[in-house]
């Protein structure tokens, strides 16, 4: 099979399968791999099945779950999980399950009417757990993956190579909806009116902007283009264009998802400052930016070059009382790669 989108189903339905239900705190932090709001994030299920259908792309790996609950009722479930990219470096092949499979999997249950699962662990038919997002094995220690957003591989340092590499995730996140102190009113009130399940919710689509896209925990290099810095980013696809020269102003600047970034030198720190940005969706949660937002990014290489600190700071009166920074950091593994997201809805 290639690494792409695989497509297949059956109709034959497997021996017994069961549905079980258990109220319990979620496995794993949540953020990054599917939209907030859609999932019971307090809950997780386990729903037992053979595998008809297997859609392994990104944004998310798809599968299609025949079950059969204690009443004799067949059940078609809708499980997704990581992107695609993400299982591939985490060791985790396309082969790993197959059409006919019958497979445990546990997950977040869906807000929506449908049957939709965001899975976490899935047990397969050889008695092997598939670590998908959570790093806790669920049902034996005879494990496969990492389950986590941190990178698998030999972190190292080399402070020659300075900012210009790939940068991986590692354990820390950058998560904007997590600073509240100076969240507006009228900030908390349209978040609170946010409807996840509305069809034209962003987050189900394949794009992002800025600040959003830098949450994401997958690799991300920076390329030196003399009077442009290039910053390559895994998730969507995404090429940043930081302008590095003076003339670079925003005079001429028109509104875009990503916006109008212009980069400094300040030492060995690279700050970059970004403004007209149209894309107005700057959390997951439904907190929504303004035109008027403007962002500051330090990118700062430690000392032994095997650490890459990243400040985020936000002015926008509309979200904001006054300008409010954010952290995480990212890590050198040599080896690592920005690989083809690809990304495809629906």
């Amino acid at each position: 099979r290639s690494s792409g989108e695989m497509i297949m189903s059956r109709s034959r339905i497997g021996a017994r399968t069961f549905l079980v239900l258990a109220a319990t705190a979620s496995v794993t932090a949540w953020g990054h791999h599917s939209p907030q709001g859609i999932y019971f994030t307090d809950q997780m299920i386990e729903v037992e099945g053979e595998i008809t259908r297997i859609i392994w792309r990104n944004p998310h790996v798809r599968f299609t779950i025949e079950a059969t609950d204690e009443q004799g009722e067949r059940t078609s479930w809708a499980v997704e999980s990581v992107p695609v990219t993400r299982l591939g470096r985490a060791g985790i092949p396309s082969d790993v399950v197959e059409v006919g499979h019958r497979v445990r999997v546990a997950g977040h249950p869906s807000r929506r009417p449908e049957n939709d699962l965001y899975a976490f662990n899935m047990l397969l038919p050889d008695g092997r757990e598939v670590l998908l997002d959570s790093p806790e094995p669920r049902w034996t220690n005879n494990t496969i993956g990492a389950g986590t957003d941190s990178t698998p591989g030999v972190r190292s340092a080399d402070p020659s190579l300075g900012i210009f590499r790939v940068w991986s995730a590692d354990e820390t996140r950058l998560e904007l909806e997590k600073e509240r102190e100076f969240l507006t009113e009228a900030a908390i009130a349209t978040e609170a009116a946010w409807d996840a399940l509305a069809p034209d919710n962003p987050f189900v689509a394949c794009t992002r902007g800025m600040p959003t896209i830098m949450e994401s925990p997958n690799p991300a290099e920076f390329v030196n283009r003399g009077d442009e810095i290039i910053l390559r980013m895994e998730s969507f696809d995404t090429v940043r264009v930081i302008h590095m020269t003076p003339e670079a102003g925003n005079a001429d600047a028109q509104p875009s998802p990503l916006g109008h970034s212009v980069g400094r030198w300040e030492g060995g720190t690279l700050v970059v400052e970004t403004d007209q940005i149209s894309w107005r969706y700057y959390s997951q949660t439904g907190l929504l930016s303004s035109e008027a937002i403007e962002l500051v990014e330090r990118f700062t290489p430690s000392e032994d070059g095997a650490r890459l600190d990243y400040e985020l700071t936000v002015t926008d009166p509309a979200l904001f009382s006054q300008p409010t920074a954010f952290r995480k950091s990212l890590v050198w593994v040599p080896g690592d790669q920005v690989l083809p997201f690809e990304c495809t809805e629906g």
